[in-house]
């Protein structure tokens, strides 16, 4: 961004490099946290409060290239999630995570560093049913981490679209770690065997995975605490309605080219989303904004 003189300007928080690859990253730091964000799907890579260790999972295998999806961080999966209806032939996920995105704007706020991101919507004739959805990205680092995708449409009729936050969390150990907040929710199971009904009922108590978990707990708007041996890792969420706990445990992860060796028990994902039956239907002229804010919270 410096050789482009319609870049913002940055506050002296925040330095920009050009990777090796040709990637943009942006580094912020200040006097309450650091972080890394690449503008290749407006990626968090990376967030340490003051004081903490890393908060967020980042896979050693990572393919940092232009057009590839970095594992670990915070991806952005929109506009749809997994894969999309009637088109085998769609990248997984959405188009957010492997478009670059544009630094519109950088400011430290109070005691956090404010990025703003932005993604216009796509021209590509075999999206059609979802032209006009523009994106913005704005991510506050400081002693908390407060991410927020607001989506608004140019079009004159609805337009549904699918979206989620997909955080990656490090843990000590996942099949050691509790996920706190969902014990009364039903779920879709997504590793149940094929034409078996995957819909659960809440188990009541919190979730400790083992082996391969990948679960959409339903109509639930209220926050999830991840506790290890080390910390209690808080994800609190606005204008969601799903949440997605996904764990790829050993078998899964060791066809996954992109993960080290055993790195899997390091992680989960916790994911702020809207998707499937909770799957935004934007009006016209109705903007949305899906929000989540990650703490760690003091010891006891």
């Amino acid at each position: 961004m410096t050789t482009d003189s319609t870049a913002p300007a940055l506050p002296p928080t925040v330095t920009s490099r050009t990777t090796p690859a040709g990637l943009e990253v942006l580094t912020v730091a200040n006097a309450h946290g650091t972080a890394e964000v690449y503008l290749q799907g407006a990626h968090v890579t990376a967030w340490t409060p003051a004081g903490e260790d890393p908060v967020l999972w980042l896979s050693s295998a990572s393919a940092f290239e232009p057009g590839v999806p970095v594992r670990g961080g915070i991806p952005i999966c929109f506009p749809w999630f997994g894969a999309r209806d009637g088109h085998p032939e769609a990248p997984a996920h959405g188009y957010a995570r492997r478009t670059v995105w544009t630094l519109v704007g950088a400011h430290d706020d109070h005691e956090t560093t404010v990025l703003r991101l932005a993604l216009a919507a796509p021209a590509d004739p075999a999206l059609a049913d979802l032209s006009g959805l523009d994106a913005l990205y704005e991510v506050r680092v400081g002693r908390t981490l407060d991410v927020a995708l607001t989506v608004t449409s140019t079009r004159d009729v609805p337009v549904r679209f699918e979206e989620a936050q997909h955080t990656y969390l490090r843990v000590l150990d996942v099949e050691a770690t509790a996920v706190h907040g969902l014990e009364e929710v039903a779920y879709l199971d997504k590793t149940a065997a094929a034409g078996t009904d995957p819909h659960r009922t809440p188990e009541g108590a919190p979730l400790v995975p083992s082996g391969q978990v990948d679960r959409v707990y339903l109509g639930t708007s209220g926050p999830v605490q991840v506790v290890d041996a080390a910390r209690t890792v808080r994800v609190t969420k606005s204008s969601s309605q799903s949440t997605v706990v996904w764990s790829p445990g050993a078998e899964v992860a060791a066809g996954m080219r992109d993960m080290g060796p055993g790195e899997w028990r390091e992680m989960v994902c916790v994911e702020s989303a809207n998707v499937g039956e909770h799957a935004v239907v934007l009006e016209p002229g109705r903007p949305h904004t899906l929000g989540s804010s990650y703490e760690v919270l003091p010891r006891v």
